[in-house]
């Protein structure tokens, strides 16, 4: 049996979030957090026991998950024609194989269904996006399309999906590309076609869901920082909030509900999203 303390490690190593290790043991997520987070020193046995299996299950002499093992439907090693599948895991959770580029991901043969981003050379699965989710988006883009367009304005508003390689390479050897839900690109010679952006945007919004949240707020939201983006807005309907960082000069976070009015700061205030006009459209809809 595993200690709590060599389970931590693997959380650590692997990115393994509490929400995917509460589903697949059946223990609470409030326990798991409180036993993982030191507030419990001396979890009882049987619970031990039950987390122990599920690290185990996924576990391959301390470097990577069992495929056979961990309810994969089909691994492929990097550079072979497919990626690895996980059925057991929820979206935001890293695969085994790490030291994939661009030119690696635009050559995947994705099974239908799978769709991924890649963090530092590693894999991430995501989830479909709900109908919801996907309102959300298409009403924050059209919002911001129709100002862009009738102050005949240079920049460019973009939707999922379309690959942006934040550290963008002309040798094709950079390891991040994240499909974000909108984008504004102001810079036109980052657009490559009708498929890539190469290069950080200036503007980005993540609609955040269950399983994407803590990738969104964390990862996501860090990479944005350090690449070069201006503004990065994470809205969140379940939990009410839209967080708003702004990365020029000092920076400053301002936190929003879906009854404000919130401003881009890219276009200073001028462009505004109604957070409340697009409550009141979610709920006469779903």
């Amino acid at each position: 049996m595993l200690t709590a303390k060599k389970m931590k490690e693997y959380i650590d190593k692997y990115g393994i979030t509490y929400g995917e290790i509460s589903e697949g043991t059946g223990v609470p997520i409030s326990t798991v957090q409180k036993i993982f987070g030191g507030i419990v020193k001396k979890p009882r046995r049987e619970t031990l026991e039950n987390l122990s299996s599920f690290f185990l299950q996924f576990m391959k002499d301390g470097s990577g998950f069992v495929a056979e093992q961990s309810g994969f439907n089909t691994v492929y090693s990097k550079g072979s024609s497919a990626v690895d599948t996980r059925e057991g895991l929820s979206s935001g959770a890293l695969y085994t194989q790490s030291g994939y580029t661009f030119n690696d991901y635009s050559h995947l043969k994705l099974p239908e269904g799978v769709r991924v981003e890649v963090l530092d050379g590693r894999l991430i699965r995501m989830d479909a996006p709900t109908t919801r989710h996907q309102v959300i988006a298409g009403e924050i883009y059209r919002l911001a399309s129709n100002f862009i367009r009738t102050s005949h304005g240079k920049c460019i508003p973009l939707i999922s999906p379309v690959d942006v390689r934040l550290e963008y390479k002309d040798d094709g050897s950079d390891m991040t590309i994240f499909e974000p839900d909108v984008i504004i690109v102001c810079d036109k010679k980052k657009i490559e076609g009708l498929k890539t952006v190469n290069g950080s945007p200036d503007f980005v919004v993540e609609v955040a869901s269950p399983s994407s949240r803590k990738y969104d707020m964390n990862d996501k939201m860090n990479k944005y920082r350090t690449s070069g983006v201006r503004e990065f807005w994470l809205v969140d309907y379940d939990r009410n909030k839209i967080i708003k960082y702004t990365f020029e000069g000092d920076g400053d976070i301002f936190i929003y509900t879906f009854d404000d009015v919130v401003p881009v700061e890219i276009y200073d205030g001028k462009l505004a999203i109604d957070f409340g006009e697009i409550k009141e459209y979610i709920e006469s809809i779903f």
